[in-house]
C-alpha cells in the first residue's frame, strides 16, 4: 500500500478538526445550562476550527472553579471581621445602619444572593455627575480632601492626561501620610506600562492588579473587575461606569458621589476585592464611618449596593436587575452602551410593557464595538413590536443606569449583556430619591434630543448584506 503523502496544510487542516472535536465535550460541560452559548461555541468550533479551538482554550473556557473558590474563600476571611466591624458601628451610632428603607426585600433572598445585595441604608447624600469632566473633578476633590486613606478600584487606568493627573495626586496625598491603596485590572489596563505607579509605591502607596498576565497563564477575558470605586476616608466615595482616561471625555457618560452609610457598603467591596489580590485584610473600624442617622442631610437617599461577580451562583446583577423590571410600575427607561440581552431579559421588557410601563431602551449610535452594536439590532424587531421606545444617541453612548417610576434609580458599571451578567465584576447602586430621579430625567431627556427613534419601518429598509452582517453577530451574541 502506497504510504499517503500529507501536505503541511492537510496536517494542520485535519489536526484543527480533530481538536475542535475533542474540545466539544469541554464546551458541553463549562456551558451546562445554556444551550444557546454552547450552540454557538459549536458553530464557531466546525466553522473556525483551528481559531475557535485556540480562542477556546486561551479564553472562553470560564477558568473559573479555582479563582472563584478563592474568591468565595476572600470573601468568607474577610466576613467575619466584616460584622464585627458592623456591630461595633452600629452600637456607636445607637441605630443599625443597615436599616431597611427601600423595596428591595433583601430578607426574603437566597442565602447565596444576599452575600452580593446589601441591605438598603438612609440618610445617604448622592451628587450625580454628568460627563466624565465632571466626574474627574469630583475625583480631584475627593482625592484632595483626603486625610487618613483613598481606596481606588477601575477596570481601566490609561497612561495620559487624566491618568496621570489622579496617580500624580495620589503620589502627593501618598507623601503627606495619606494611606493609599490602588486596585486595576490586568487586562482592561494591559497597556498601562509596569512602571506608571513606581513613583507612588516609592512614596509609600501600594498596588496591584487584579488578576495579573503571566507566561504561565492565558489572559481572562471571563475573570475581570470591571468595577470603578473611589473610596476617601470611608465618608465619600465614587461610583459609575467611568474608567481612568481621556477617551471618556467624548463619551456621554455618569457615575454619583456618594456620602453616608452606603459608602461603607462600597468600602466592603474593595476590601473584599483588595484581600483576594493582596492578602492584606482591611476589616478594622478606621477604614469605615461611623453615621447617626438621626442627624443627615434634608435631601437624602436610599441606597443599596449590588456588587456581582462569576463566583456567584446566582449573579447578583442579573437578578436585580430583572427584579427592578418586574416591579416597575409607570417607567423604565434604559440607558446602556452594550444591549445584548437573554431570554428572560426580553421577556421582562415586553411583559413590562403589558403592564402599562414607559419602557424606553437608549444606546449609541456609533459603537465603540461595532459587533456588540449589530448584535443589540437583532433584538431591536420584537421589542418594538411589543411597544418597547428604542432610541441610538448619534454618538458614544458609555452610561450604565436605569429610571424607574418617578424615584428609583439603578447606576454602575454593569451592562446588560452576557459578560456583565455572568463573566465580570460588577458593581451598582440602587437608589431612591426623587430628587435624583428628576436629574437623571433630565440627563436622559437631554441625550433623547441628540438621538434616533428607531422604528419598525426602519428595519424593513435595511439592505440583505446589513441584515446578514446583524443575524451572523446575533449568532455571536452568547459569546460576547
Amino acid at each position: 500500500m502506497d504510504a499517503v503523502d500529507w501536505s503541511v496544510g492537510e496536517i494542520l487542516w485535519v489536526s484543527s478538526w480533530l481538536a475542535a472535536c475533542f474540545t466539544v465535550p469541554s464546551v458541553l460541560f463549562h456551558r451546562a445550562g445554556r444551550p444557546i452559548a454552547a450552540l454557538s461555541w459549536l458553530l464557531a468550533l466546525f466553522a473556525l476550527p483551528f481559531l475557535s479551538t485556540l480562542v477556546w482554550w486561551c479564553f472562553g473556557r470560564t477558568h473559573l472553579q479555582r479563582r472563584s473558590k478563592r474568591k468565595r474563600e476572600a470573601g468568607q476571611l474577610t466576613s467575619k471581621g466584616l460584622r464585627e466591624t458592623r456591630n461595633r458601628l452600629d452600637q456607636l451610632s445607637g441605630e443599625s445602619f443597615l436599616a431597611s428603607m427601600s423595596a428591595l426585600p433583601v430578607s426574603q433572598l437566597p442565602l447565596a444572593l444576599q452575600e452580593g445585595v446589601f441591605p438598603p441604608t438612609t440618610g445617604n447624600n448622592v451628587v450625580l455627575l454628568e460627563g466624565a469632566k465632571n466626574a474627574h473633578q469630583a475625583w480631584y476633590e475627593l482625592v484632595e480632601q483626603a486625610n487618613y486613606h483613598l481606596h481606588l478600584l477601575f477596570y481601566i487606568w490609561c497612561d495620559d492626561k487624566v491618568g496621570r493627573t489622579l496617580r500624580d495626586q495620589l503620589i502627593v496625598k501618598a507623601q503627606q501620610g495619606v494611606s493609599v491603596r490602588v486596585l486595576y485590572d490586568a487586562v482592561g489596563s494591559f497597556d498601562l506600562p509596569n512602571d506608571f505607579f513606581e513613583a507612588l509605591i516609592h512614596a509609600g502607596g501600594k498596588v496591584a492588579k487584579f488578576l495579573p498576565v503571566t507566561l504561565l497563564r492565558a489572559p481572562l477575558l471571563n475573570f475581570r473587575n470591571h468595577r470603578k470605586l473611589l473610596i476617601a476616608d470611608g465618608h465619600a466615595a465614587y461610583t459609575g461606569g467611568i474608567n481612568v482616561g481621556d477617551e471618556y471625555l467624548a463619551w456621554q457618560d455618569i457615575g454619583i458621589t456618594l456620602s453616608g452609610a452606603g459608602v461603607n457598603q462600597l468600602q466592603e467591596v474593595f476590601v473584599e476585592d483588595w484581600f483576594y489580590c493582596t492578602g492584606e485584610e482591611l476589616t478594622d473600624a478606621d477604614y469605615f464611618c461611623r453615621y447617626d442617622l438621626h442627624h443627615t442631610v434634608s435631601d437624602t437617599a436610599t441606597c443599596s449596593v449590588i456588587a456581582s461577580g462569576p463566583d456567584q451562583h446566582f449573579n447578583a446583577t442579573r437578578e436585580m436587575v430583572f427584579l427592578t423590571i418586574t416591579q416597575a410600575r409607570s417607567r423604565l427607561w434604559i440607558a446602556t452602551p452594550y444591549f445584548i440581552p437573554d431570554e428572560a431579559l426580553l421577556l421582562a421588557l415586553r411583559t413590562a410593557v403589558y403592564r402599562g410601563v414607559d419602557v424606553r431602551i437608549l444606546v449609541p449610535r456609533d459603537s465603540d464595538s461595532r459587533l456588540c452594536q449589530r448584535a443589540s439590532r437583532a433584538y431591536y424587531t420584537e421589542l418594538l413590536e411589543a411597544g418597547v421606545l428604542i432610541n441610538e444617541y448619534r454618538g458614544m453612548l458609555h452610561a450604565k443606569a436605569t429610571l424607574i417610576d418617578n424615584q428609583g434609580v439603578l447606576i454602575g458599571s454593569a451592562n446588560l449583556d452576557s459578560r456583565s451578567f455572568k463573566l465580570n465584576f460588577e458593581l451598582s447602586a440602587v437608589l431612591s430619591s426623587e430628587s435624583l430621579c428628576r436629574q437623571l430625567q433630565a440627563w436622559y431627556e437631554g441625550l433623547l434630543a441628540s438621538s434616533d427613534r428607531v422604528f419598525r419601518s426602519d428595519l424593513d429598509r435595511v439592505g440583505y448584506g446589513d441584515r446578514m452582517v446583524i443575524s451572523l453577530a446575533h449568532l455571536l451574541s452568547p459569546l460576547l
